[in-house]
């Protein structure tokens, strides 16, 4: 039975798709600037590239983003700026990655350990806790862009 996990997959398709409208509608004007902190762009894809921490097995290693791991962890500041279909090219991927790890769940192994976020996390975490986790980190950074949109001007997605 696939009920629960069905729900919980629409939940986060819908801001999964966020994101990707959040790259339709920036404007240029904003896509490589610094704001809240970070380029607008590097929030997008750190939000991306974080499906390793969540989903990745226990001893994994993560897939080398295009503009480097560190860039994604926000460690470093870009040196480069991606087109905007560059960054969906790698959205389309990592969304790839999560629709795989979500067809191999059902309801039943919502509540088995995920070993590997569980790892990275410091504390047990259900495959049920680290999809609503990995949901509840996209939503954070789509308010956070919805807002810099809105602060240069546009309407934003929400």
């Amino acid at each position: 039975m696939r009920a629960i996990t069905d729900a919980l997959k629409g939940n986060f398709d819908s801001g999964w798709k966020f994101l990707d409208q959040i790259i339709e509608v920036c404007p240029d004007s904003v896509w490589s600037k610094k704001a809240g902190g970070f380029v607008f762009w590097q929030q997008l894809y750190h939000c991306f590239s974080a499906v390793d921490f969540f989903l990745m097995p226990k001893d994994g290693t993560p897939k080398p983003g295009p503009w480097g791991g560190d860039v994604a962890s926000f460690k470093a500041e870009p040196k480069v700026t991606p087109t905007k279909a560059e960054l969906k090219a790698w959205s389309a991927q990592r969304k790839a990655d999560v629709d795989a790890w979500i067809a191999t769940l059902d309801d039943a192994s919502l509540s088995q350990i995920h070993e590997g976020f569980s790892s990275r996390w410091g504390a047990p975490m259900s495959n049920v806790m680290t999809l609503a986790i990995l949901s509840g980190h996209l939503s954070y950074h789509i308010g956070h862009c919805d807002a810099i949109l809105r602060d240069n001007g546009g309407k934003g997605v929400m």
